[in-house]
């Protein structure tokens, strides 16, 4: 009875046996791990850049908050002194905000 059952899944197409990776699957499997390892390193990277790109405008920020200005006037303060964000966009409150509690 078991091996009717087996010619009968043969012929309906039923793949029968241990799965074999192929090469595609070996790369998708590598391709899977480079990018968990990828996903790993990247916020590093991203601070360690934002630490770069304002490391000059922190003592700025930092020196307006303290004398009391809100977070859009910093901005405008920073766009009317020629800076621009790492995007070469011009400053709002909450890229100010973000530069302060990296600042803190």
């Amino acid at each position: 009875m078991g091996s009717t059952a087996f010619a009968v899944a043969q012929k309906r197409g039923v793949k029968l046996g241990r799965l074999r990776l192929g090469r595609w699957k070996r790369k998708k499997i590598r391709r899977r791990a480079s990018l968990q390892k990828a996903c790993t390193a990247a916020p590093e990277a991203h601070s360690e850049t934002f630490d770069d790109e304002y490391a000059d405008l922190f003592p700025i920020v930092k020196e307006l908050n303290e004398a009391g200005s809100s977070l859009q006037a910093i901005a405008d303060e920073l766009n009317a002194m020629g800076h621009t964000t790492r995007r070469n966009k011009p400053w709002n409150r909450m890229q100010v905000s973000r530069v302060l509690n990296r600042a803190a």
